[in-house]
């Protein structure tokens, strides 16, 4: 983990305004251990003064990535980054806790994202249905996500819930250029409100737009463990 952490610092899970998310993904060996090491990364003086949000995600049916966990740190500003960046050096505790991270994860992938367009704080809910996509042109495709989203989340009844477009400045790009999210407040409601997505006549009119300009290459239903 500390490998993990030290690598997206050398390259480069929230509030309303946040910009910069880095999302470390790691296959867990032992998730109680993994929860255990980070509470007390967080309980240091470094952890407590990180300025932005501190995060642990559980992925369910990841397709064939082999990550089954996420920590993810979200700060407002490029200031606010460069805090966290420039602090993780001069913190004894973080590193001993990184290393003992290590431990009990193995490194699959880290990237630095931003988005692109949103509605709603992503900080407020719990389950999230992600959509890792290859988007040959963005402006075209952003056109007509912000007209459907808006449209379907009314329809549904998740106009308050979190839903957007983003994607990766920094770290995994290879197998996707974008990803969507749509948050809901529990596993049960992502599910339903899927499903009853992908059954409307507004969905299948989106994807008819969109068919010759992204492709999806996997999906992942993200859990909101705890937030630190």
């Amino acid at each position: 983990m500390k490998k993990l952490i030290l690598s997206i610092f050398l390259f480069s899970t929230i509030t309303l305004n946040a910009q910069y998310c880095i999302f470390f993904d790691f296959e867990a060996k032992e998730p109680e251990m993994v929860v255990s090491s980070l509470k007390g990364m967080m309980e240091t003086g470094w952890g407590k003064n990180i300025q932005g949000t501190k995060s642990l995600f559980a992925y369910q049916f990841n397709g064939t990535n082999k990550a089954t966990h996420s920590v993810q740190f979200c700060f407002p500003d490029e200031k606010a980054f460069s805090n966290f960046y420039n602090s993780w050096a001069m913190s004894i505790d973080a590193q001993l806790f990184g290393e003992k991270l290590g431990n009990f994860t193995e490194d699959v992938s880290q990237t630095l994202n931003t988005p692109v367009w949103y509605k709603n704080d992503w900080a407020n809910d719990n389950a999230f249905m992600l959509y890792q996509m290859e988007v040959s042109d963005p402006a075209a495709y952003l056109k007509e996500f912000k007209k459907f989203t808006q449209k379907i989340s009314k329809k549904l009844g998740f106009e308050n819930n979190s839903y957007g477009l983003g994607y990766p400045i920094i770290g995994k790009t290879a197998d996707f250029t974008h990803f969507v999210w749509v948050g809901s407040p529990d596993v049960e409601s992502a599910l339903t409100r899927t499903k009853q997505m992908f059954a409307d006549p507004l969905f299948a009119e989106f994807s008819k737009n969109v068919s010759g300009i992204r492709k999806v290459v996997n999906t992942v239903l993200s859990v909101r463990l705890m937030d630190f």
